[in-house]
């Protein structure tokens, strides 16, 4: 399922957040951070991913009651799959150590991964810290990888899958992985009382799993559906079973709002590292199981993740500018055209990359609620979108680095190309509105139907947002259109938003490597609260070709049916698209290592808390540089396309060996 993003985003929503005070350039980038430690020489450290076991000191910790049979040790492996063979994924010359300060624009809601309210971009990067799935998919090639499960089975049905559980694994306060935590998870997430319909919509297409035995789980699928294994295997963070016994789905929500259950997963955010309102601190575990599995070399390097509330994103900006901050994802472009060249960047102690990779794009744009007149009239929706002047926007206030986008899918084989594209046409709006019966005007010139202005209300909460949404009310002004822009809190919107209370809002959803359109456009969810189906779209056909898509397990038929629904979406004007960028831009404090490609193939900014690490000479000849205005640092190339670079390798590999035959 989609998760929202955070307002650092253009035209979004919730819930980026944090802050510290303001360091003069004079003081080290680093004083609040913790002292990386001192190692040996990383040059010499192995890059070849066989000298990294996938699982070092295999099964050492099974219980010796559990026959290998059943999972236990000396599992074979016999007639199961596993993956042995996947590369690595960071850097082996990573470093331990150290703090990297990131912000917020606002604090949570809740910190909870289910539930209302949780489903937000913070929370997921903080779910995938502090807990584990069963598998994952390998970030380049798309394989699964083992994780809490050493291997899996599927039936030729498609229809049962079994895990098998690693006897090492360890949740952080030290009890062992068990396959009644797997059963006790997916409980919890089926409960009524924890109020999360996307969740149980997915995992509903489940019957309860089983416990064949401590490291065995099995789980049955209720219909077919390609996605269940993608989903049961990799989209389900698991919650120890020994915990669960008195938690259930109302108290979960009651006792784990600003809690964690233990996890066991690589970082952990204790009671005492959330001081509400102002800081999230996410600390790095000396005793994870799993620091040695070649899925974690050269990851999960700082000791620890602050977040921090900053509620304004120019103060963010001038906080980081002054260090206090040491990465700033960069969505306003005048901030990376005109205001990212000042001294300390053309001298390098700051560096600015636009990072070019397969990450999937999301969806951008001002969500109309459909359950309200009178945006339940297709022609005033699609007024309103005519209204908005893209090309303008993307020329004069985002200096050309945007295109405009046409699609729900955007940017892919999912997109559908005969979408239309919107073009400003304040002509073909006004005969639009006219139809709907909004022809009359009164003596100010708005536009009238039964004596009644057209008025709207639209929701934001990034102060940055008003730079094009004023523009856009200034259009709409000029044609006898009411605009009130109410600018809130997050936390308000995003409350707002789920239980339905608005009638225009400004949003960013963050993209899915396979779609799953069934958590954000099935009507079964428009008039529920706390899901994706923000605008209340309803439509038969969408339905039943969320049917179809769930049951074909070809890629190249479900290309297709996403675009039939991208085009049905299109046309029915459920949002006024934004616009859409290939690239990351960021801007760093110059003391950071990091892999050559700077993020994975599929991944965004938030990679770097993940892959990247302090490298000790660059933090210390930043100091220097920063103390002596006289000492540059080497800026380096502003564009990185190490992903395409890597796939027309790849393609030249792939033909020499076919020349080679």
């Amino acid at each position: 399922m989609r998760r929202l993003f955070g307002s650092k985003l253009v035209a979004g929503i919730l819930i980026a957040m944090l802050g510290v005070s303001c360091g003069s350039d004079s003081q080290s980038t680093t004083e609040e951070s913790l002292p990386v430690t001192p190692i040996d020489d990383r040059r010499n450290v192995s890059t070849d991913k066989n000298a990294y076991m996938v699982f070092p000191e295999a099964d050492q910790m099974a219980d010796p009651s559990v026959p290998a049979t059943l999972g236990g040790r000396g599992f074979s492996g016999e007639g199961w799959e596993t993956n042995t063979d996947y590369a690595l994924i960071g850097d082996p010359r990573a470093i331990k150590g150290g703090t990297i300060r990131d912000y917020q624009l606002s604090f949570p809601g809740t910190l909870r991964i289910h539930g209302p309210q949780s489903n937000t971009a913070l929370n997921g990067m903080i779910e995938g810290l502090v807990y584990e799935t069963l598998l994952t998919l390998h970030p380049t090639t798309l394989d699964y990888i083992p994780v809490l499960a050493t291997h899996w089975q599927i039936s030729s049905d498609r229809m049962t899958y079994r895990y098998r559980l690693n006897p090492n694994a360890r949740w952080s306060d030290g009890q062992p992985v068990v396959a009644d935590d797997v059963v006790a998870t997916w409980t919890l997430v089926m409960d009524k009382g924890l109020q999360d319909p996307m969740s149980q919509l997915v995992f509903g297409k489940f019957e309860k799993p089983v416990a064949e035995s401590p490291y065995i789980v099995r789980v049955e699928s209720t219909q077919t559906n390609w996605r269940n294994f993608l989903y049961f295997s990799s989209s389900l963070p698991i919650f120890p079973a020994h915990v669960l016994e008195t938690v259930d789905g109302a108290s979960y929500l009651e006792e784990y709002n600003f809690r964690f259950l233990p996890g066991t997963g690589p970082y952990l955010v204790r009671e005492s590292d959330v001081e509400k309102g102002n800081s999230i601190t996410i600390t790095r575990r000396d005793d994870y199981w799993a620091e040695n599995h070649r899925r974690n070399i050269g990851v999960n390097n700082f000791d620890e993740i602050r977040e921090i509330v900053i509620r304004d994103q120019k103060l963010a900006f001038e906080r980081f500018k002054a260090g206090s901050l040491d990465y700033y994802y960069v969505n306003v472009s005048q901030e990376w055209v005109e205001e990212l060249n000042f001294d300390r960047v053309e001298r390098g102690l700051i560096r600015k990359r636009k990072i070019f990779n397969d990450s999937p794009s999301g969806l951008q744009g001002i969500a109309f609620n459909t359950r309200r007149e009178p945006y339940d009239d297709l022609r005033v929706r699609k007024a309103l979108a005519h209204l908005q002047n893209r090309q303008v926007l993307i020329e004069k206030v985002f200096f050309n680095e945007y295109l405009p986008m046409n699609s729900y899918y955007a940017g892919g084989l999912y997109e559908n190309p005969n979408n239309p594209k919107t073009p400003y046409d304040p002509k073909l709006a006004l005969s639009l509105l006219a139809e709907a019966g909004w022809k009359e005007r009164d003596n100010q010139g708005r536009l009238l139907k039964d004596g009644r202005p057209l008025v709207i209300e639209l929701l934001y909460s990034n102060q940055s947002s008003a730079r094009f949404l004023t523009i856009y009310q200034e259009d709409l002004g000029r044609v006898g259109i009411g605009l009130n822009l109410r600018l809130v809190t997050p936390e308000t919107l995003f409350q707002l938003v789920m239980q339905r209370q608005f009638d225009l809002v400004s949003m960013a959803w963050g993209g899915l490597l396979f779609p799953n359109p069934e958590t954000s456009y099935h009507s079964s969810l428009a008039d529920l609260e706390n899901n994706n189906n923000i605008t209340g779209f309803k439509d038969q056909r969408v339905d039943e070709l969320l049917d179809i898509y769930d049951q074909e397990f070809d890629q190249g038929k479900r290309a297709k049916i996403i675009q039939e629904i991208d085009g049905i979406l299109a046309e029915s004007y459920q949002y006024i698209l934004a616009w859409d960028a290939p690239f990351q831009r960021i801007a760093y404090w110059n003391k950071f290592g990091h892999p050559d490609s700077y993020l994975t193939r599929i991944g965004d900014y938030r990679d770097i808390s993940s892959l990247w690490w302090i490298d000790p000479q660059r933090e210390a000849q930043l100091d220097q540089a920063r103390r002596d205005s006289s000492k540059p640092l080497d800026a380096g190339s502003v564009e990185v396309d190490y992903w395409s670079n890597h796939a027309q390798g790849e393609l030249e590999e792939e033909s020499l060996t076919v020349t080679e035959k």
